[in-house]
């Protein structure tokens, strides 16, 4: 696991691929602690094959000025995100690559 957690469990993996473009998402429970206070470390990315990100939703907290939820977007802009849980987050990503013009289930 990404930061070497040995106590983390595997919430969500999934990477699915659209042409030139993929999605992958990845959570984990984590224990509760200052840096992960609702117990769940999580990337949700949707992007170019070539590497380039156009949004990225994480809970990474070590963005200077960055509310600990927050949507990285293609122009370099972090911006806040309502958190109602890892599920709820993961729908509304789903939601947001479908709104891309793709089919994903």
């Amino acid at each position: 696991m990404m930061g070497g957690d040995d106590s983390a469990t595997l919430l969500l993996r999934e990477r699915e691929n659209f042409a030139m473009r993929y999605a992958e998402v990845r959570a984990w429970d984590v224990p509760d602690s200052e840096r992960y206070t609702d117990g769940v470390k999580y990337s949700f990315q949707y992007g170019e094959l070539d590497g380039e990100t156009i949004f990225r939703y994480d809970n990474f907290p070590d963005h200077p000025g960055a509310a600990h939820h927050h949507k990285h977007t293609q122009d370099g802009t972090v911006e806040a995100v309502d958190f109602t849980g890892i599920l709820s987050l993961y729908r509304q990503f789903k939601s947001e690559v479908n709104d891309h013009g793709h089919n994903w289930q």
